[in-house]
């Protein structure tokens, strides 16, 4: 080694623990009530439990009655139950006080007025009671699938969907359209349109109103027109599952292409919507819908409609299977109560 080797080897070897040094010294440290130590970055921040992103081994969430004190480096945006705001760097001690820190001020409250904090950068978590900015996204799909030798058979299905949903209030819009052939004869056409708005004005309590309208020959349906509107309940809403029930009062519309008499009714509004990501890479969508006349509750209306979805590799792409039960207890003359689809479809998913 020259005689400048070791000189210039000792000054790398200091830069380097000095880096580590610096990268060490900013990092956030919580201390558990058993002696551990864990060092990373404080991401989220509730008053049952800590998110902790760290280098080894992920995302570590600490409980908090398990967690003896904390600093953080890096700055915290706090939400509190009065629903004061403020960023800075944050500790917690063992009385339970938390105390912010920034070039203003530093503050204090207990543990139990917090809300939730979050990294500045990152968007509130559902705990803060911020709404989300709202934005649209709209996906949309279609299948084609052919047959052709001993008989020639095509169909087609279009769906498209806009909504725009936050954590207050829901609003989504959608229309399908399918259509079949069987040696050149039609064997299904039908077209569907509707949309909803549900807002949780005192969560899990909301309100909602819903619209659709459908024609289907083969269904003798030329149109259906259906309108109703009453109460919403969400008793699971989490980012892997949420469940929403309404039930209210409606009204709805039928026109017949046989030339049978047009009807009209009110109803009852009844139904249930649940999500639920069994999987990273799969989720399953169910709605039910029961609809039965005021005045005759053996005349009702059934709409079920379940499927998968699964993401096509890290693409916005999604792979959706799927069936839809359409069930009129007295439709028109000649026509079957029960009318089911299944389907396969590819769909696009973008904001």
């Amino acid at each position: 080694m020259t005689r400048l080797g070791w000189p210039l080897c000792l000054i790398s070897m200091v830069a380097v623990a000095g880096v580590a040094f610096s990268a060490f010294a900013r990092a956030d440290v919580v201390t558990t009530r058993d002696g551990a130590r864990l060092v990373g970055t404080v991401s989220k921040l509730t008053p049952t439990e800590l998110a902790l992103d760290t280098s080894y081994a992920g995302t570590i969430t600490v409980v908090m009655e398990q967690i003896e004190s904390f600093t953080t480096e890096q700055p915290l945006t706090l939400r509190l139950t009065d629903d004061t705001m403020v960023t800075g760097t944050t500790t917690i001690d063992s009385e339970r006080t938390l105390q912010v820190r920034n070039e203003t001020l530093t503050a204090s409250a207990p543990l139990s007025n917090l809300r939730a904090g979050w990294l500045p950068a990152a968007a509130p978590p559902p705990e803060s009671g911020v709404a989300a900015p709202r934005q649209w996204i709209y996906t949309v799909g279609a299948d084609v699938a052919g047959k052709s030798g001993n008989s020639d058979e095509i169909s087609t299905a279009i769906k498209a969907d806009l909504a725009l949903v936050t954590a207050v209030d829901e609003l989504r819009m959608y229309a399908s359209y399918a259509q079949a052939e069987q040696e050149d004869v039609e064997t299904s056409d039908e077209t569907i349109v509707g949309a909803s708005y549900t807002a949780f004005m005192n969560d899990p309590w909301g309100w909602y109103v819903r619209g659709e309208l459908e024609r289907d020959p083969f269904e003798d349906i030329d149109l259906r027109s259906t309108i109703s509107g009453g109460l919403s309940y969400r008793p699971i809403n989490t980012e892997s599952r949420t469940l929403k029930l309404w039930s209210g009062l409606g009204y709805r519309h039928e026109s017949f292409e046989s030339g049978v008499e047009d009807e009209s009714t009110p109803t009852v509004d009844l139904g249930l919507n649940h999500r639920w990501m069994l999987k990273p890479w799969l989720t399953l969508n169910s709605e039910v819908s029961y609809a039965p006349a005021i005045d005759d509750f053996g005349d009702y209306l059934l709409v079920h409609e379940s499927a998968f979805e699964m993401p096509v590799g890290a693409s916005r792409w999604i792979l959706r299977l799927g069936l839809r039960n359409d069930y009129k207890s007295e439709p028109a003359p000649g026509v079957d109560e029960l009318d089911t689809a299944y389907y396969s479809r590819l769909l696009l998913r973008f904001d």
